[in-house]
């Protein structure tokens, strides 16, 4: 039978942390501490909960909650403490899964099969390291052709171009912090009217029942009479303290939620400036809905407010980069890029309208060259994925 001392001594010797488990384990066989039914040597998951027990030390665990014991410890908590230190010394590092420097893991899905896309490193034959992207492949469908790899550098671009849709640049930010100064003012003002006009009617309110309390104490109004009166006068009484009391406080304003929108906006513009990765993959995540890579293209789906903003930006930039302003084709194809197609020059013909002159003038740089009869053996057909 095992005693105390026999539990005590095993405790003090493996405190020293001289000692592995399996150490003390050949110790407890000599000191005959043994397994209950097999009387065999205690295993290893055994003396780790033997040398975890809080009760050794005169305390003991019950409900979550740690009570005192009214039994004398075996050890003092400075050596249970030492015990813990040498489990901790002995046990097995736990190396914790890292990114191995892959900064956008966990980011995006595939277009084709909605798998995650995860990074490989390759490296060449000068020893150079390079990290591509690519999808898992877990679908068990047959695999698209547009699904290959797609460098780590190109990637970071596809996540600037998506972050440069949802920023505001300095020039912005000034006239939408000017705007929203002055809603802030106004709002502040229709508060302070606010304010006044319900304690106005407060004071009135407290005159009328002054006034109510007065008449009966004097013997103005009966009894019956003055419960009537008054009764619904104290409800609106309480109604507009409430009142006052909400508009003292004030609610979350949105003009506030605004100014943090345009805040967070403008920053996004400074990380793409510094390539700041990190924080544009994060702020990528906080205003997207979804996205998804496909053809070395990232498209990203944004939320509201966000897809305003997107939408404001690529018009401002059609209307820099292009005759058209309101180019709606740009915007789609910017919002949800495809494939880039090849550059071909086009075919040039006579117009078809019956308005057009007989003679057809050509202008320009083909201005020099004959007409192009257009037939269907001449036109070939390009098939956009």
């Amino acid at each position: 039978m095992v005693v105390a001392c026999q539990i005590k001594q095993l405790l003090e010797m493996f405190a020293t942390g001289e000692y592995t488990l399996t150490a003390i384990q050949c110790e407890a066989t000599k000191l005959g501490v043994l397994g209950r039914q097999n009387k065999k040597s205690l295993p290893l998951s055994s003396l780790g909960n033997l040398f975890r027990c809080q009760f050794y030390y005169g305390v003991f665990m019950h409900k979550g909650e740690l009570h005192q014991g009214m039994h004398i410890p075996m050890i003092s908590k400075k050596t249970f403490d030492e015990i813990q230190a040498a489990l901790l010394k002995i046990g097995k590092p736990r190396n914790k899964r890292t990114d191995k420097g892959f900064l956008f893991l966990n980011f995006a899905t595939c277009g084709t099969c909605g798998h995650s896309i995860t990074g490989e490193r390759h490296i060449n034959k000068g020893g150079h390291r390079y990290r591509y992207y690519r999808c898992t492949h877990k679908n068990k469908q047959p695999h698209a052709d547009d699904r290959n790899l797609i460098r780590e550098e190109q990637f970071a671009e596809e996540i600037k171009r998506n972050v440069a849709l949802v920023t505001i640049p300095d020039e912005w930010k000034e006239k939408f912090l000017a705007q929203i100064e002055l809603w802030q003012n106004e709002e502040a003002q229709a508060r302070q009217r606010r304010m006044e006009r319900v304690k106005s009617e407060l004071t009135a309110l407290k005159t009328k029942i002054d006034r109510l309390n007065t008449a009966f104490i004097e013997g103005g109004i009966e009894i019956q009479e003055f419960k009537e009166l008054k009764n619904p006068l104290i409800v609106q009484k309480t109604v507009l303290e409430q009142k006052l009391v909400e508009v003292e406080k004030g609610k979350a304003s949105p003009i506030e939620l605004l100014k943090n929108f345009v805040l967070e906006a403008n920053q996004a513009e400074k990380w793409i400036s510094e390539e700041n990765w990190p924080e544009m993959k994060a702020y990528l995540q906080k205003v997207r809905l979804n996205s998804f890579f496909r053809s070395q293209t990232l498209s990203v789906t944004f939320k509201k407010p966000w897809i305003s903003l997107a939408e404001t930006n690529l018009t401002a930039r059609s209307a820099r980069d292009f005759s058209n302003p309101n180019s709606r084709w740009w915007r789609r194809w910017e919002l949800n890029p495809r494939p880039m197609q090849s550059q071909r020059e086009r075919l040039h013909a006579c117009s078809t309208f019956k308005s057009r002159p007989r003679n057809c003038q050509w202008t320009g740089h083909h201005a020099s060259q004959p007409p192009v009869k257009i037939s269907p053996t001449n036109l070939k057909t390009t098939s956009v994925n």
